[in-house]
């Protein structure tokens, strides 16, 4: 068993057609039959399913093929790794984070990291904030943004970013047009878009509840991110979310956001990195890019909340 072998087996796998798979790899079709036979003998099991129209992954295939990702993954970190210490960095860093974060820092976290070390390849993945969590611990990425959420930390590595500000977000009207703030209290007065106590969002409201013993109007999400803040701005829904989420809808004046007080709602964002694996020096010079980026933003009160 080999490197190339295991990335021909993957390209099958993705193209689900042996035929199609040697096109891509520019290699002859017979050629790349005997690889894989030769990779199935030697694992002892079938990979593939062959029929007239293509090839799929068995059982024993499906499980190979993570095994497979996850050892490529870790193989291309390693020659990463070792490129730095030559002074030049290169290669690909994988970063994840939740979308309103993406919102916010995605554009000049690439254009930071591409005028500043050109050979790398910024990967960004995003996802709910739990879901980012199962990435770092699964060793998908190098580095994660994250969000105080209550669940299970162990083996991450987590370094305060912001204490960032949940506002209430509604559409702009002739009633809240002069209105800075709203108090706690009020929010039971309309109905809230919010998720589930499994996510982030969801776990800090039902904590402030608590804390209060206020509870809210609370109302499942339209789908993505993006979604619902379609649906605040046309006023079918109001939600509670980080400037940094909605910033650029509110200065096209789509969305009106009121601070909410007594009390303030805050949730806890961290730079995180996995624990049982050496922070690579470059991931360390895009971490100082990121909190240069938040404090930039936070200033000019497009991130709203407190800076450790």
């Amino acid at each position: 068993m080999n490197i190339k072998q295991l990335n021909y087996f993957l390209s099958v796998a993705e193209c689900k057609s042996i035929a199609s798979a040697a096109r891509e790899l520019k290699i002859a079709q017979p050629a790349l039959s005997l690889q894989i036979s030769k990779l199935e003998h030697e694992l002892k099991t079938t990979l593939f399913s062959r029929g007239v129209k293509g090839v799929q992954l068995t059982e024993s295939g499906n499980i190979f093929k993570e095994h497979v990702r996850l050892m490529l993954t870790q193989l291309d970190k390693a020659v990463a790794d070792l490129s730095e210490l030559d002074g030049s960095p290169k290669g690909t860093i994988i970063i994840a984070m939740n979308q309103a974060t993406d919102n916010i820092l995605a554009l000049p976290l690439c254009r930071a990291v591409e005028k500043k070390y050109p050979e790398i390849d910024l990967d960004l993945r995003t996802g709910l904030s739990y879901e980012v969590v199962n990435m770092l611990k699964r060793g998908e990425v190098d580095l994660a943004i994250i969000y105080e959420d209550g669940l299970n930390s162990d083996n991450i590595n987590r370094e305060l970013l912001i204490k960032e500000n949940l506002l209430f977000a509604t559409k702009p009207n002739h009633t809240n047009k002069y209105q800075t703030s709203i108090e706690f209290n009020k929010l039971t007065e309309y109905e809230l878009v919010i998720t589930s106590e499994k996510e982030s969002q969801g776990y800090i409201i039902e904590k402030y509840e608590r804390k209060t013993g206020i509870k809210l109007n609370k109302r499942r999400p339209y789908g993505q991110l993006l979604t619902s803040l379609r649906f605040a701005c046309e006023g079918y829904c109001n939600l509670l979310l980080p400037s940094s989420a909605f910033y650029h809808l509110e200065d096209n004046k789509f969305i009106k956001s009121l601070k909410v007080v007594e009390p303030e709602i805050f949730r806890n964002v961290y730079i995180a990195t996995e624990a049982n694996r050496p922070v690579r020096n470059i991931s360390l010079e895009i971490i100082k890019i990121i909190k240069n980026l938040t404090k930039e933003f936070n200033e000019k009160g497009i991130w709203q909340g407190d800076l450790p």
